[in-house]
């Protein structure tokens, strides 16, 4: 277990390392412009991504064992996991409104000011998606699952993504719970044949079902996009309130399922076909 922990603040303070200069590098104007989640994700990325190629470069570990499920496999495996993230999306979103006084409401505006604002998003998303899955999945979950099982590498990772989320914009107990639960939906995904590219398909699926999809805040963070806004309304245990779905009891079921789902994936792939 000591090596395996050595091996991950050693991979972290390599992504940092590369992470930060590049952060400070990136233009005050890109950061607060239409790509700014993009500029400000990149970096980790790139970081994250060097760190990779030179792990496998000193065969300290392969693609195969950091989730990359192959070419053919990989897009495929992404897709279907921007549907099931999609979804999951969709299903909060219906049960914030049955069970809740949440809402849609068109906004107005013509499509083309919607897509000068979503295309920058998306982009910005899918860069944060592949971020926090090199991050918190990849070589950390699968190094750390050696030395303590899948079942404990996603629990203890989970605990670690709910507190780097401590300081996004009201966030609430409630919220925090379902932050750790979502990791442990992305870790099943990436325990699955599907690998990495399936984890970093559902947390983009996710993040845009409800940020661009509806409008709504995603971990407490307002895009702002034109011509549908979701109206999380009341009581916020159950829509989220200002932390968005995430915050409410309609994230948990909607999480809450596809983990048990996923989880019977899992388990019939076997421990010769997951990744």
């Amino acid at each position: 277990m000591f090596r395996a922990l050595a091996a991950l603040f050693g991979y972290y303070l390599a992504v940092a390392m590369i992470a930060v200069p590049l952060t400070l590098a990136v233009p005050a104007a890109w950061e607060s412009g239409p790509f700014g989640i993009a500029a400000q994700t990149i970096p980790l990325v790139v970081g994250a991504v060097f760190v990779n190629a030179l792990l496998v470069r000193q065969r300290l570990a392969d693609w195969e064992m950091m989730g990359w499920a192959g070419a053919a496999r990989g897009p495929r495996a992404f897709g279907r996991g921007v549907g099931l993230g999609l979804v999951m999306a969709l299903g909060a979103l219906l049960f914030a409104v049955a069970f809740g006084s949440a809402g849609f409401q068109l906004t107005g505006g013509p499509l083309t000011a919607f897509l000068a604002v979503a295309l920058p998003v998306v982009a910005g998303l899918v860069a944060a998606a592949l971020a926090e899955e090199l991050l918190f999945r990849g070589f950390p979950l699968a190094r750390l699952a050696r030395a303590a099982g899948k079942a404990g590498a996603s629990v203890a990772l989970a605990v670690v993504f709910a507190v780097a989320h401590l300081g996004n914009p009201e966030a609430t107990p409630l919220g925090l719970v379902n932050i750790g639960l979502a990791s442990l939906v992305l870790s099943a995904a990436f325990f699955t044949p599907g690998g990495l590219p399936a984890a970093w398909g559902v947390h983009l699926g996710w993040n845009a079902g409800l940020g661009v999809g509806a409008d709504a805040p995603v971990s407490g963070i307002a895009l702002g996009l034109p011509l549908v806004e979701f109206r999380t309304g009341g009581p916020s245990w159950v829509t989220g309130g200002a932390f968005g779905p995430e915050g409410g009891l309609a994230a948990t079921v909607a999480m809450g399922l596809a983990l048990i789902w996923l989880t019977r994936r899992v388990a019939g792939a076997g421990e010769g076909d997951a990744t």
